[in-house]
């Protein structure tokens, strides 16, 4: 009995090593797969192969007969015909025999995509079918653009994108949204199926153009208004259209039968939306939501930029669902949304202080003389510049302007290098001016007394603490600096609707 157990597997091993150099010698026709001669090199009783020969014997290519392939496509349910020719088994063996790899990408990415189709194929009553055009088009891939400038999941030229409703401007492409564009798409083949009444037509069209289709049926005969018959007609990229679109229906309903299988399956994300209604920073974002920038910009594939302009109002970005709870609360919300607007340039002059005054409501602010030309005690700091950095960032953040940065350095541009000491000049302490209420100054030492003594027969006002915004300056980043106070508190002290604030606005701090 183990005789004939040993017997059956040396016979299984060599039955297998010769059926796959049988079929090296016939795939070599298609200029893809050496021969099994070539495969096979030999000088002593060792065989040595490379890993991409050893791959190819050890992987089983089968090759089945017309007559099979024929029956599973008939056993396919499809409202589209499934026509079976050799035209047709020509693009069926590129996908299970000669480009195998982007088989196995197909069944990796399908599910990420095709829950999206099917939800809105049903919402038009259209064939469920239709979802494997984008394979066809795109290879699923969003981001997908073509030599005759068509981009997306579902390739849209700029003219087609924009009459049915898809945005292209400098900061957003939606051929690119995997939702918008196929709501177009959807829309564009249903006219042209009601245009030609048939599926196979409306895909040529959708291919080609209904000109090159009209054109194509006029030279059939004009009786003549199947694919197949105005066949010879038509362009020669729109002939094998309909034929790949039938061997992509085959393959990704009998890839196992091919032993073609996925590494790895790929899903829909769960995403929330986020509506933003100001300028963002998307890199920013991305840091206050605990994810990477790239993954922020492939849930949101139809944006060219890594900001949201101020223009773009209401607009709705996808976020994984999970950091949607980082948003639950308005104050949360309104905190992540202030920490990722973007930096603004600073205006080219002098910072200014803090300013105490003592004041009366009633009263006008008494305008501040001569504080430019005070001489301020500073002490020099020596910055190192760090990786990401620039002349806008390191002047926000030392409370300078470029100007002063240049001046000081002795820089003529505004490059900058990694580990480049610049000299910053910065106040010792923040000066402080405690300014009357009263609009007439003293005169004389006599009146000062005369002012001294009458002060406790009046009631002293408490003093407010004056803060002037400078260039770059937020809400948030002053409730920073200022302990002790939110931002909730600084626009209820300022009677403030929004966080918007302006350079040389005053704000009341305390």
């Amino acid at each position: 009995m183990t005789y004939i157990r040993l017997f059956t597997v040396l016979a299984a091993i060599a039955g297998s090593f010769w059926a796959l150099s049988a079929q090296a010698t016939n795939y070599s026709r298609f200029n893809e797969y050496p021969s099994a001669t070539d495969t096979l090199k030999s000088k002593t009783d060792t065989i040595t192969l490379s890993p991409e020969e050893l791959a190819l014997l050890v992987e089983y290519i089968p090759n089945e007969p017309n007559d099979v392939i024929q029956d599973r496509l008939s056993c396919i349910e499809s409202e589209i015909p499934l026509e079976f020719n050799n035209f047709v088994r020509s693009h069926i063996d590129y996908f299970t025999i000669r480009n195998r790899k982007y088989s196995r990408m197909m069944l990796t990415r399908h599910n990420v995509y095709f829950p999206l189709f099917e939800r809105y194929l049903q919402k038009y009553n259209m064939p469920q079918e239709l979802k494997y055009l984008a394979i066809v088009e795109s290879g699923l891939k969003p981001t997908a653009k073509s030599h005759a400038a068509a981009v997306g999941l579902w390739q849209f030229i700029s003219s087609t994108g924009r009459e049915y409703g898809l945005d292209q401007n400098k900061y957003v492409d939606e051929r690119m949204d995997p939702e918008k564009s196929t709501d177009a798409a959807l829309r564009f083949l249903r006219r042209l199926y009601n245009t030609y009444g048939d599926w196979e037509l409306a895909m040529a069209a959708y291919n080609c153009g209904p000109g090159n289709v009209n054109k194509a049926i006029r030279k059939a005969g004009g009786g003549k208004k199947t694919f197949w018959e105005i066949f010879p007609y038509l362009p020669r990229e729109t002939r094998s259209y309909v034929p790949n679109m039938t061997a992509v229906i085959y393959m990704m309903h009998y890839a196992s039968e091919h032993n073609i299988f996925s590494d790895s399956i790929l899903y829909e994300p769960q995403i929330a939306h986020l509506e933003v209604k100001q300028a963002l920073n998307l890199e920013k974002l991305a840091e206050e939501l605990h994810i990477s920038p790239d993954q922020l910009m492939a849930l949101n594939p139809e944006l060219k930029k890594r900001e949201i302009p101020e223009h773009m109002r209401n607009y709705k970005l996808r976020i994984p669902a999970e950091r949607a709870q980082l948003l639950a609360s308005v104050s949360d919300k309104d905190c992540i949304l202030l920490a990722a607007a973007p930096y603004e340039a600073p205006v080219e002059e002098p910072a200014k202080s803090p300013v105490l005054l003592a004041s009366s409501k009633t009263e006008k602010e008494p305008e501040i003389k001569n504080t430019d030309n005070a001489a301020v005690a500073s002490e020099k700091v020596v910055y190192t510049v760090k990786r990401g950095d620039n002349l806008t960032a390191i002047a926000n953040r030392h409370n300078v302007t470029i100007e002063q940065l240049k001046d000081w350095n002795n820089l003529r541009g505004s490059a900058i290098n990694y580990g480049q000491q610049l000299t910053v000049h910065q106040p010792a302490s923040a000066p402080v001016v405690l300014l009357a209420s009263n609009k007439e100054q003293p005169e004389s030492a006599t009146t000062k007394t005369t002012t001294a003594k009458a002060a406790p027969e009046k009631k002293v006002q408490q003093d407010q603490l004056i803060y002037h915004v400078q260039p770059g300056d937020t809400l948030w980043n002053i409730s920073q600096r200022y302990n002790g106070i939110s931002v909730e508190q600084i626009k209820k002290l300022n009677r403030l609707k929004t966080n918007n604030i302006k350079p040389g606005q005053k704000l009341i701090l305390s």
